[in-house]
């Protein structure tokens, strides 16, 4: 058999699935990006009503005058400006991430117009592979063929089990890294309850900072891993509660900023932290799993098909 039309059927194949997956991953982005911009602009509104609360509170409204007759106005004021910070924060991510997911959701059509026509070169370079083969194999022809099929499906289907599996990776080292982080910052907070002074508290506040920076990236991770998980072969022996995803940073945050001095605050974190960990964890295992049956079903094919051809007359 000619190995030529052998490398282009299997390229045929490989642009099918490649297809397919672009499909999945952009109505899944396209999901994500609708849910995004309902949050955005919830976020939005939340937003202009916690400065307009700073405002009223700084500009001596009668809930300023009230507060500060019981010596609680500064207090009040930095309370309203924690809560307006941790609005910002949660404001100026979710538009970040909605840059993040039509940068992807462009790639990937300009891709997408790369492979729209995969599935009739592949009609016909398999009506000219199967007359081929009628001729030089006879009876065994149609099962020799079928089998081949089944092993390039094998196989396109490992490649994206591993591509999901690094992606799952990936994001389980981000989640590590701000897990590292807030243990640091535990510690550290600990110390300083027990009169550390200033230097404990500098520690903390650093460790804190590195933790933020990098929930900007775990969400980009997890968003990736979230979209790998899109296509069909993978999705159905996979389910991952997807709020984990999108909540995550809002846990963080609101774990962090509304009271960062306090070391419960930072317990909240690590739990919200371990949560999205957990799932990440069993679906990269599950992964894992997958990869290894891929593996074993495209053997017990190959063998099978290396026999047939042998005794084929």
């Amino acid at each position: 058999m000619d190995s030529a039309i052998n490398e282009k059927i299997r390229s045929a194949q490989q642009g099918i699935a490649r297809l397919h997956k672009i499909d999945a991953v952009l109505q899944d982005l396209q999901n994500q990006q609708s849910q995004l911009n309902r949050k955005a602009a919830g976020l939005k509104v939340v937003l202009e009503k916690e400065n307009c609360d700073v405002d009223k509170m700084e500009n001596k409204s009668i809930a300023s005058v009230f507060y500060s007759l019981f010596g609680k106005l500064e207090e009040r004021v930095e309370k309203e400006q924690a809560e307006a910070f941790a609005a910002k924060l949660k404001y100026d991510q979710a538009i970040r991430d909605l840059d993040n997911i039509q940068d992807q959701i462009s790639k990937l059509s300009a891709e997408r117009l790369n492979y729209v026509n995969c599935q009739r070169d592949f009609d016909a370079l398999y009506a000219d592979k199967k007359e081929r083969i009628v001729k030089e194999s006879g009876a065994s022809a149609q099962k020799i063929l079928e089998l081949s099929n089944q092993i390039n499906s094998e196989r396109i289907n490992l490649k994206e089990i591993e591509e999901a599996a690094s992606a799952g990776k990936e994001a389980l080292a981000s989640l590590d890294r701000i897990q590292n982080s807030l243990g640091h910052a535990e510690g550290w907070g600990t110390w300083d309850l027990l009169g550390g002074g200033l230097i404990s508290d500098l520690a903390k506040h650093s460790h804190i900072d590195d933790a933020k920076e990098e929930t900007e990236n775990a969400q980009r991770l997890l968003r990736q891993f979230h979209a790998e998980l899109a296509d069909v072969r993978i999705r159905s022996d996979i389910h991952i509660e997807t709020g984990g995803f999108a909540k995550f940073a809002d846990f963080f945050f609101d774990g962090l900023i509304a009271d960062w001095f306090m070391q419960s605050k930072i317990d909240q974190s690590q739990e919200s932290v371990s949560h999205v960990q957990s799932q990440v964890r069993d679906a990269v295992q599950r992964l894992e799993s997958m990869r290894s049956q891929a593996n074993s079903n495209i053997g017990k094919i190959e063998a099978e098909m290396e026999s047939l051809i042998i005794t084929a007359r």
